[in-house]
């Protein structure tokens, strides 16, 4: 009797707790459940990405380095907004979209002396630029395709104070293979030195100086081979812009190293336009004057260029960059050059600049540069020497602060300028 009761309480007991866990499973299964609802109305609000795409990504990355074009704007920041569509199983290629700006304003002096510094004119100034650059890649059965366009807005004495609005930069490309690259648009001749006092300074608003080795901005096409530390390229590039008309033609090419404490280039180009209105040789013609002091008249003999003429015009340059890294401490870059211009002047010159990090914040900037020309008949044309210095702040990626200078003065003293400007960017 007694082993009965045991037995049925053992029984009792067996049951309660079964229907103790039962119940636990319950409470735990409907908190999940719970959950999954949660979560499937979450993604219900999400929006949805591109039909034929599984998913739409945006974040913070490397600015896109477009095979066999350089970007050396200091406006811009390293860093980019990127948007990545990642595809599904039937649609292999992938796209990424890439997205930086930046606004700068700056106050500006300017004081140019005339001959001995008689005359001449000073001035203050607000000049400011807006930036947007969009880039695009796109991996294909041949290769990756992609694309570069930048749209700016200016607003400055250049342009009379008036707004404008233009497209400085637009590019297209085809990486062939790893290292072969076809590309187009309109961008920087090759022919640049992007050396010395033009090629490697910060500059916002002063490397003003006629000491630059940079024939210009050109329309072209270009193939460029990219190898570890060697690179090179060769472009079939049109000179129009810088003469105003559209029938000049050239050619321009390249050759780069590019180490961790040794950089370098050699770089020419050569453009050519029939029938190039150039100018002419001297002319003596007489005229009749008055003669106040002595009254009456006076014939005197005045030489003057004679008329501008048809001739064949040419535009080249020839010149080379070398650039030393001392690690963290400081850089030196230098470039020398000899070319001849659309006028038929020819020159040679060379710059240098040092640029030393003085914390982890400030960088400071000193350059040097002298051109020398080859004057073309009666028209004169100044040998020039100038010197810049700036300083910088950039307690972000995203914002720096400038003092910047420039002193120019071309040969005999005639209109020397000293420039200064007060400088801050914002970039995004």
């Amino acid at each position: 009797m007694k082993t009965m009761k045991v037995a049925l309480l053992a029984t009792a007991a067996l049951a309660a707790v079964t229907v103790s866990a039962r119940a636990d499973e319950t409470s735990a299964l409907k908190a999940q459940l719970e959950a999954l609802n949660a979560r499937v109305a979450q993604l219900e609000a999400a929006p949805a990405a591109p039909i034929g795409y599984s998913m739409l990504t945006v974040s913070q990355g490397d600015a896109l380095v477009i095979p066999g074009l350089e970007s050396d704007d200091p406006s811009y920041s390293d860093k980019t907004t990127v948007i990545g569509v990642m595809p599904t199983a039937d649609m292999p290629a992938s796209t990424v979209v890439t997205w930086s700006g930046f606004v700068r304003a700056a106050i500006t002096y300017v004081d140019s002396k005339g001959t001995k510094g008689t005359g001449g004119d000073d001035d203050f100034d607000i000049r400011s630029r807006g930036e947007i650059k969009v880039t695009g890649k796109t991996d294909t059965a041949v290769g990756e395709v992609g694309v570069l366009f930048k749209i700016r807005g200016d607003y400055d004495i250049v342009n009379s104070g008036n707004p404008k609005l233009v497209s400085p930069e637009y590019w297209g490309y085809w990486s062939m293979t790893p290292e072969l690259t076809l590309g187009g648009g309109y961008t920087g001749t090759l022919a640049n030195i992007g050396y010395g006092y033009d090629g490697a300074c910060t500059c916002y608003y002063t490397d003003n100086a006629d000491v630059a080795f940079n024939p210009g901005d050109d329309a072209q096409m270009r193939l460029s081979w990219v190898s570890g530390p060697i690179s090179m390229g060769i472009a079939i590039e049109d000179g129009s812009a810088s003469i105003g008309t559209d029938d000049s033609i050239g050619v321009a090419g390249e050759i780069k190293y590019s180490g961790d404490g040794l950089s370098g280039e050699i770089s020419a180009g050569y453009w050519n336009k029939d029938d190039y209105n150039a100018v002419a040789g001297p002319a003596t013609t007489s005229q009749v004057v008055a003669n106040t002091a002595l009254g009456g008249t006076t014939t005197v003999t005045v030489v003057v260029p004679g008329a501008a003429a048809d001739a064949d015009g040419r535009k080249w340059q020839v010149g080379a960059g070398l650039g030393f890294s001392l690690g963290d401490m400081a850089n030196i870059s230098l470039a020398a050059a000899a070319g001849e211009q659309w006028s038929g002047a020819k020159f040679e010159g060379v710059s240098a600049l040092l640029s030393a990090n003085l914390t982890d914040a400030v960088h400071a900037e000193l350059g040097a540069g002298y051109k020398n020309y080859h004057s073309l008949g009666l028209v004169n044309y100044n040998d020039v020497t100038s010197a810049l210095a700036g300083i910088y702040y950039d307690p972000v990626s995203q914002l720096t602060i400038g003092l910047e200078a420039e002193y120019i003065n071309p040969k005999g003293g005639n209109n020397n300028v000293t420039s200064v400007d007060l400088v801050t960017v914002f970039r995004f």
